[in-house]
């Protein structure tokens, strides 16, 4: 049996404590919404992802998710898997497609958001996202894994001294305070960038494949046809 195009699910949240409970609500998820949460657990494992819509549920998260355990044919799962990329390490840095960026070092990590790195403080002229990109993009970062559960690439670098000094300077452009807080305090550690999988474009034919424009001969006036223009009289006779 084919795996269906949605799938009718449970879904509750677990950060809700034992001493309350959550509501539980039923949606109908897209299975591709839901194989990218699985994939996001367990990469592209055809074992493990068949066992998990076998077994009908997943935590992705904060997020608990319950659905009718459906029993996938090994070509079922082979087939779901082909619709999400695989990991790429030699692909380059596009950085207009980053949209995250999240600062990893020894007392834990923190994220910018582009939406937040793109507003600017009061009488700030320049905002803090584009050229803090471009200067991550400067430290040679490379692909480190591609993240289902966000459909990106995970592009990673480590932070040098002159960097984090220039990214301290950038952080007062920030409109939150908090984030130029934390950039303010920036230690030594990595620097993570999401960025967006381009798709692939469809293959343009060849030239010789194409179909040829028609011409309206009528319009045109084709030599030898009664039904051929005249050129304009120049009113000589």
């Amino acid at each position: 049996m084919a795996l269906p195009a949605t799938i009718s699910c449970k879904v509750s949240s677990e950060s809700a404590g034992y001493l309350t409970m959550s509501a539980v609500t039923r949606v109908d998820v897209p299975l591709d919404d839901l194989a990218a949460r699985i994939l996001g657990i367990c990469g592209k494992d055809p074992r493990r992802v068949a066992g998990i819509l076998r077994r009908g549920a997943l935590v992705s998260g904060d997020t608990r998710y319950r659905w009718r355990p459906l029993p996938p044919s090994d070509e079922d799962v082979a087939a779901l898997l082909q619709r999400f990329p695989d990991h790429d390490p030699d692909l380059e840095l596009d950085a207009s497609l980053c949209f995250r960026m999240v600062f990893r070092g020894p007392r834990g990590e923190f994220e910018i958001t582009r939406e937040a790195g793109q507003q600017r403080r009061f009488l700030r002229r320049r905002a803090f996202w584009d050229e803090a990109v471009a200067l991550i993009a400067t430290l040679s970062p490379r692909c480190q894994r591609h993240s289902y559960s966000d459909g990106a690439d995970v592009f990673a670098a480590d932070l040098t001294p002159s960097s984090r000094a220039t990214l301290r300077d950038l952080g007062s452009r920030l409109r939150y305070t908090a984030l130029a807080a934390q950039l303010r305090n920036l230690p030594p550690g990595r620097v993570l960038l999401f960025v967006e999988r381009r798709p692939t474009p469809w293959p343009v034919p060849p030239a010789a494949t194409r179909p040829a424009r028609r011409c309206d001969q009528t319009r045109m006036g084709k030599p030898g046809n009664d039904n051929s223009v005249p050129p304009p009289s120049l009113g000589l006779k």
